[in-house]
């Protein structure tokens, strides 16, 4: 199921080595859900006040703590207040300046979480943005598998036990990579879903019979990969499912989080080589993204030829 992720200031402790963050004061603030990637700067905000503040984490640099220290300091905590309003996330204080009483009052007046860094706020709200746009981006979870082949990432998927993670290890074992096995965790970037597995689980494979492998172990590193966007789904079905389609003239698409991406539906039953078809649709979709369409070509040459036939026969 897809839903915007809940992000509070745990995030920003969390990663506040990677960030180069240094906590001042917690003040019960770290529940404060985050909501917009972007980051505040109270200089930039027009009269006024932002149209949206909630949920936003504020950063204070040199500008920032200028424009406020011009004001009476009795004044400084309601033109602080009035530019973020009531319900900011977080305050970071950049280039390893200490803030003002005024913005340590108005922290634990609100409850919000009170940062100090090094860095500057430019740096620094480039790489904050970049990870709260991800933390932020809606999920789908689903349960497949998820593999490179020919440089296309396939999302295999269909009912447990169906053969998903034994065909994914014949296809590695061929040459293609894994990038996840059972639960594929879907985000959207712009057009594309990208997909991965659960962070230290994704390289894993559970066979029946074999139990659970490690494919970078079993095949080296080469053979897994972190990430991909998934350009086509497979979906493993029985072989009496009736859905099936025999001609390969309609396009067929499965969706996730807005994103249609193509589908192809492969009966299983045994003695069929399923990874061998897998790298056959994978090479057959290739050619449809450069507008070559077996199907449908034959589809006109028959047209055309029986189109001649009835004039030759008028």
């Amino acid at each position: 199921m897809s839903a915007i992720q809940p992000v509070s200031g745990q995030l920003l402790a969390s990663q506040a080595d990677r960030l180069g963050l240094r906590l001042v004061a917690a003040n019960a603030g770290y529940q404060r859900p985050i909501l917009r990637s972007s980051p505040l700067r109270p200089a930039l905000v027009p009269e006024g006040g932002p149209e949206d503040a909630d949920g936003a984490v504020v950063l204070l640099g040199v500008d920032d703590l200028d424009w406020l220290r011009v004001k009476p300091p009795g004044e400084q905590a309601a033109a602080l207040r009035a530019r973020l309003g009531e319900k900011a996330a977080a305050i970071i204080v950049c280039r390893g300046l200490f803030p003002p009483k005024s913005v340590l009052d108005l922290a634990a007046d609100l409850g919000l979480p009170l940062f100090l860094t090094r860095r500057p706020s430019t740096e620094l709200a480039r790489e904050l943005e970049a990870m709260l746009a991800h933390a932020l981006a809606a999920r789908e979870v689903v349960h497949g598998v998820l593999v490179q082949v020919h440089n296309l990432g396939v999302m295999l998927v269909g009912h447990s036990g169906i053969g998903k993670s034994e065909t994914a290890l014949e296809l590695v074992q061929r040459g293609h990579r894994l990038v996840a096995d059972d639960v594929v965790d879907l985000t959207r970037a712009g057009p594309v879903l990208l997909g991965q597995g659960r962070e230290g689980m994704s390289h894993y494979l559970e066979v029946r019979g074999l139990g659970v492998l490690h494919a970078a172990d079993l095949f080296g590193q080469a053979a897994v990969l972190e990430k991909t966007a998934v350009h086509l789904v497979v979906e493993l079905s029985d072989w009496r499912d009736d859905q099936v389609t025999r001609t390969g003239l309609d396009d067929l698409f499965w969706s996730a989080l807005g994103v249609e991406v193509p589908l192809v539906r492969l009966p299983v039953r045994p003695g069929r080589n399923i990874a061998l078809l897998v790298e056959v649709a994978a090479r057959n979709q290739i050619l449809k993204r450069r507008g070559i369409h077996s199907a449908r070509r034959l589809d006109e040459e028959i047209t055309r030829r029986l189109e001649s036939d009835e004039g030759d026969a008028s």
